[in-house]
């Protein structure tokens, strides 16, 4: 029977194989960006081993540390360099990752990156900061966080200055750099901010996956019920279709895991966290990649297997489609049910541990994702109904009819469009709630010295630049971060002359890096960053998932009423009539149906912005241009269809075996 089966889908002809082929697109592209999916979480995993030495586990009181560790953020050029000062190691002791060996005091170990910037950067705007021009060596890419992030690290003696200097960052006793720290640090937030976007876009991959393979059914399920007439069995009838969709659905994995792995230089060249990935990070493991492999293929053939039952009960009925397809009143319990498992998500995430927060919010998102796709095929029945008995010309009695005869099969093309509205509505409010910038002073640099050595600093820095050459306005010093300290300002004239004066600046109190505000806030302002590029992340790839699904649907639902869609046509309907009708029954609901997805979008929402933030110009710009893209989407799919409308109308085909 499987031999049988590829047999029919080979000799199928041109309608099989559009069918085919629209199937197999579907799965691919859901594939590629599943597996892009797991590859950032293998991403994220990998960064976490290679950079969990620089927030390692105190040295347990009473046991002599291997080094002390202090983990800084200095700047040259607009780029923040990673610098982290070991003080006092012990030579015998392993070094950090990507390190062959402990540093010694007065050595200098950079990133390849910081090493090229090293030999373009004039000395005495950055290599003149170090205890060396020349760097000891190069830290491997098992210590960095991805291939262009700058990083120095320096071996300094015991009683450095750097353990003494005014508003320095928090030094640490290490008992040794394989073992990682515990807490809620930078790295889980990016970590939970990462789940919240997987919901986003799992939801939608998954609905494609199962789209895909549920597209041609009808003809799928003739041709099995034309099998069974003739006497196949239950089982060989159950095989048949398996084998089809499974086939077609596998070698679609197969191409869709394999375009991602093609694509992971360019998908690694987005930066996260200040930097760029290495082109492994974002393929997934290969366990992983055999897994959503199987789940793909599983999926597919549970769908097939799904189908069935009519088939091999009344396969009779089936070929004379006596029974519609419809879509009970119950589903509102589902969208109720979604509405409440939203609801309870949202109030534990205050009682959620911090490194679930993002979990228990995904699952909140998933279900509204869920009521949202639920709801779809019931409004689809119900608008059917309304346009059935309501209608004052064909077009309007044809799209009634179609709409009730098989509402499922009608919500396929609306339902990428639908989930792409409901993604824009939540991430419109969070958007317009992240800040433009920082609102801090980019241009005046900060000396933090002791309060009593002021004014002799203050004097001996406008001494300096203007030995330099560099024009600066320099003081008077302000009050300081800590008590008993004091901040000198220093402003350039030329923010050219920044980076220089910020290293002639830093020798006159050693230990301490000279920054300006904004500087001081640079892991905050990349995380903004980075979120805003994540939502742009999660839009096109929901975007992509609604065009996929949007066209395959569209052109399936032409083929699968080719039959009835050419009777009409033999009848004397005008190809202008049936053009007609398949917009109308699409306008209509999609309005309908985004309207509900915006509404729960908003909900989703609700969370973390007041019920005002979504007006903000920056909110409706990112939600009307995604209310536009879906509408463009579903028109663009329908205007696509009309050839093979034209084709399935005017010329007379094989049918399908």
């Amino acid at each position: 029977m499987i031999a049988l089966s590829l047999r029919l889908l080979r000799a199928g002809g041109r309608s099989a194989w559009a069918a085919a082929g629209l199937v197999a697109t579907g799965v691919a592209v859901a594939t590629a960006l599943l597996a892009f999916a797991l590859g950032t979480l293998h991403g994220l995993d990998a960064r976490e081993q290679r950079t969990g030495w620089r927030t390692p586990a105190a040295a347990p009181p009473g046991t002599a540390p291997v080094a002390r560790l202090l983990v800084r953020t200095d700047h040259v050029a607009d780029r923040a360099i990673q610098q982290i000062d070991i003080v006092d190691p012990r030579p015998d002791a392993a070094g950090p990752p990507g390190l062959p060996r402990m540093p010694r005091p007065g050595e200098l170990w950079v990133s390849s990156a910081l090493a090229e910037l090293l030999r373009r950067t004039p000395a005495d705007a950055l290599a003149a900061r170090y205890p060396v021009t020349v760097p000891t060596g190069v830290i491997g890419d098992a210590g960095l966080l991805g291939p262009d992030e700058l990083v120095a690290v320096i071996g300094r003696p015991a009683g450095d200055p750097v353990l003494t200097a005014p508003v320095r960052s928090e030094v640490v006793a290490v008992a040794g750099f394989d073992r990682p720290g515990e807490g809620f640090g930078l790295a889980e937030a990016y970590r939970q901010l990462t789940y919240v976007a997987l919901a986003l876009l799992g939801f939608p991959v998954a609905s494609l996956l199962g789209a895909s393979a549920r597209l041609s059914a009808a003809r799928r399920t003739e041709r099995l019920a034309t099998l069974r007439l003739l006497g196949a069995s239950r089982r060989q009838v159950t095989v048949a279709a398996v084998t089809e969709v499974t086939a077609v659905a596998a070698g679609a994995a197969v191409l869709g895991i394999a375009a991602e792995w093609l694509l992971a230089p360019v998908i690694a060249r987005i930066s996260l966290a200040g930097s760029t990935w290495f082109s492994a990070d974002v393929r997934p493991a290969p366990l992983a990649a055999l897994a959503a492999l199987a789940c793909v293929t599983l999926l597919a053939a549970g769908s097939a297997v799904g189908g069935l039952r009519r088939v091999v009960i009344t396969p009779l009925g089936v070929v004379r489609r006596d029974r519609p397809q419809g879509a009970r009143l119950v589903r509102l319990i589902g969208l109720a049910a979604g509405v409440a498992v939203f609801v309870l998500a949202s109030q534990a995430i205050g009682a959620a541990p911090s490194n679930l927060v993002g979990l228990v919010f995904g699952i909140g998102v998933l279900a509204l994702f869920g009521a949202s796709s639920l709801i779809g095929p019931l409004v689809v029945r119900l608008l059917g109904g309304v346009l059935a008995r309501r209608a004052r010309s064909a077009p309007a009695l044809l799209a009634g009819r179609r709409l009730l005869d098989d509402p499922k099969a009608a919500f396929r093309p609306l339902a990428g469009a639908t989930l792409a509205v409901f993604v824009g509505a939540f991430l419109a409010p969070l958007t317009a709630m992240l800040p433009g910038g920082s609102g801090e002073d980019p241009d005046t640099l900060w000396v933090r010295v002791p309060a009593e050595r002021g004014a002799a600093v203050t004097a001996a820095a406008a001494q300096r630049l203007d030995a330099l050459g560099i024009a600066a306005q320099v003081g008077p010093p302000g009050t300081g971060l800590r008590e008993g300290t004091v901040a000198v300002p220093v402003r350039p004239a030329d923010a050219a002359d920044r980076d220089r004066a910020r290293t002639a600046l830093g020798v006159l109190v050693p230990g301490v890096l000279v920054r300006t505000d904004e500087e001081a806030v640079t892991e905050e302002t990349v995380l903004l960053g980075d979120v805003r590029r994540g939502t742009l992340v999660v839009l096109v790839g929901t975007l992509v998932i609604a065009a996929t699904a949007t066209g395959t649907a569209a052109a399936a639902r032409v083929l699968d009423h080719r039959r009835p869609l050419r009777m009409l046509a033999l009848a004397g309907t005008p190809l202008r009539v049936l053009d007609r009708a398949r917009r109308a029954e699409t306008v209509l609901p999609m309005l309908v149906n985004a309207g509900i997805a915006l509404a729960l979008g908003l909900l989703c929402a609700s969370p973390f912005a007041g019920p005002t933030t979504g007006s903000a110009p920056s909110g409706l710009v990112l939600f009307g241009g995604v209310l536009l893209g879906g509408f463009a989407l579903v028109l663009a799919a329908s205007a696509a269809s009309r050839p093979l409308l034209r084709s399935v109308t005017t010329h007379t085909v094989q049918e399908d075996v």
